[in-house]
């Protein structure tokens, strides 16, 4: 009979402390006074650009116990649905950041619109419904010229002292920046860019500030036509609990690690954390494979 582990837990919650802080010293006593047995579980996601091929590879190593009163107690089990409502949510940003960088790259666009005083939208619904509307004529003249419906993720951010804006991430092909500007038409000072991707990160760094935006609670909503990010693939078997213990100790032995159990990818970044009550440790590391 194929024995049962519990990791049904928010592990970014229970596992904050990072490793960086603690002594030499401080990390053995940690590996020598852990009280439960638990082993490693992997969590691997991969975010392949549909433009240039180049994938982001991000590993998840947390700890899965053997009994469940050991299993640490959090307020979120280990993984909840992405919610277009609230940018507030860890899940929801990680898997806005997955979506930009499987579906946008260079060449394509990110941008700022906002309105000014004659345009100035009653309440959300209504701010949405004029990006909705924006969206629809843009499409509208592509049909016109033969293209393709845009991909797009919008985030409207407004709170009570900033003036509802919003970004958007979009195909850029066959988009006229000047011409998408005046399609839009509430604001005098529009901000659109050509994206211009990094050579490992993809555009994370774009979709992370996008996503971060701090006005107030954050609605998102991607188009239809997306690509979505495959299923996480999970591993028991992947890092044995010693050889997590030296990554946890020291980064480079972390980074052969990472590169040897993913071949063909190079390692970028790595944090480690722990938790001092059952002495265990969380890895999250990314990778790139151009």
């Amino acid at each position: 009979m194929k024995r049962k582990y519990y990791d049904d837990y928010d592990y970014e919650e229970a596992y904050q402390k990072q490793c960086d802080t603690l002594e030499e010293w401080e990390l053995e006593r940690l590996m020598k006074e852990g009280k439960v047995e638990c082993l490693y579980r992997t969590t691997t996601t991969k975010s392949e650009n549909i433009k240039s091929g180049t994938t982001l590879l991000e590993a998840q190593v947390y700890p899965s116990f053997k009994d469940k009163k050991d299993m640490p107690v959090t307020a979120k089990k280990r993984e909840t649905r992405p919610s277009q409502k609230n940018l507030n949510d860890k899940n929801a940003r990680r898997y806005l950041i997955r979506l930009a960088n499987i579906n946008f790259g260079k060449g394509d666009i990110w941008a700022t619109f906002g309105w000014d005083d004659g345009h100035y939208p009653e309440n959300m619904d209504a701010a949405q419904r004029d990006v909705r509307n924006f969206i629809k004529r843009i499409n509208y003249r592509r049909k016109k010229a033969g293209l393709e419906n845009i991909k797009y993720i919008y985030i409207i951010a407004a709170d009570g002292n900033t003036r509802p804006h919003f970004h958007i991430l979009m195909t850029g092909d066959g988009v006229d920046r000047d011409e998408l500007e005046e399609l839009w038409g509430k604001c005098e000072r529009p901000n659109t860019r050509r994206i211009k991707p990094d050579d490992n990160f993809i555009i994370t760094g774009l979709a992370t500030y996008i996503s971060n935006n701090p006005h107030g609670t954050k609605r998102w909503c991607p188009s239809k036509n997306l690509k979505k990010p495959d299923p996480p693939k999970r591993s028991y078997s992947k890092f044995k609990k010693s050889r997590v213990e030296r990554m946890a100790r020291d980064y480079e032995t972390l980074k052969t690690q990472m590169e040897k159990a993913y071949p063909g990818y190079k390692f970028l970044d790595a944090e480690v954390k722990y938790n001092g009550i059952n002495a265990a440790f969380y890895i999250y590391a990314r990778m790139v494979r151009n």
